[in-house]
């Protein structure tokens, strides 16, 4: 009883750590944030793809998927950072979510780790927090844990394995062929 008090209470303080960087990025740091979608600002998301290419081990990545439509990649990301943040925050589909989330933050470690250490060390530690939410879930303070007395998918993790690499893989393909 006492060990999973503590679990719990370890995983309430990832998931409202993890939800606060979550929606300072993509509330503050992109939708308050006027020129982030403005071409003729500087701090416009295309500026921010087109710099992160230089260096990234993933700049054909980036030049493919990214480059071509920066508005409609900014708007998926600032939404997909806020949506992230909820979710996790209240504890609700924390698997899918998890996997989706990690999976951005792949490829935010991939474009911007030459930057300097804060993006290196920020999204390796985001990972790590995702792959672990993705392994236990969300705890008992969690959406999750009352759908769980009645659905038990809600602890299938390859299942929403599964399901996170589909919809993010979709994402991906859709940016190509768009």
């Amino acid at each position: 009883m006492a060990k999973t008090m503590i679990s719990d209470n370890f995983t309430l303080i990832l998931r409202i750590s993890m939800a606060s960087i979550w929606l300072y990025a993509g509330i503050l740091g992109k939708l308050l944030n006027s020129g982030f979608l403005n071409p003729s600002s500087e701090q416009y998301v295309g500026f921010t793809i087109q710099y992160l290419a230089q260096g990234s081990i993933i700049r054909q990545f980036l030049y493919i998927v990214a480059m071509p439509h920066p508005v409609l990649v900014g708007t998926l990301v600032m939404i997909g950072e806020i949506c992230f943040g909820i979710l996790i925050l209240i504890g609700l589909m924390s698997r899918l979510c998890g996997v989706v989330a990690f999976y951005t933050n792949l490829i935010y470690f991939l474009s911007a780790s030459w930057t300097g250490a804060e993006e290196y060390g920020l999204n390796l530690l985001m990972m790590i927090i995702n792959a672990y939410i993705i392994a236990y879930g969300s705890g008992n303070f969690s959406i999750d844990s009352l759908v769980l007395r009645k659905f038990n998918v809600v602890n299938n993790k390859i299942l929403w394995i599964i399901v996170g690499s589909v919809i993010y893989i979709a994402v991906i393909v859709y940016l190509i062929l768009v």
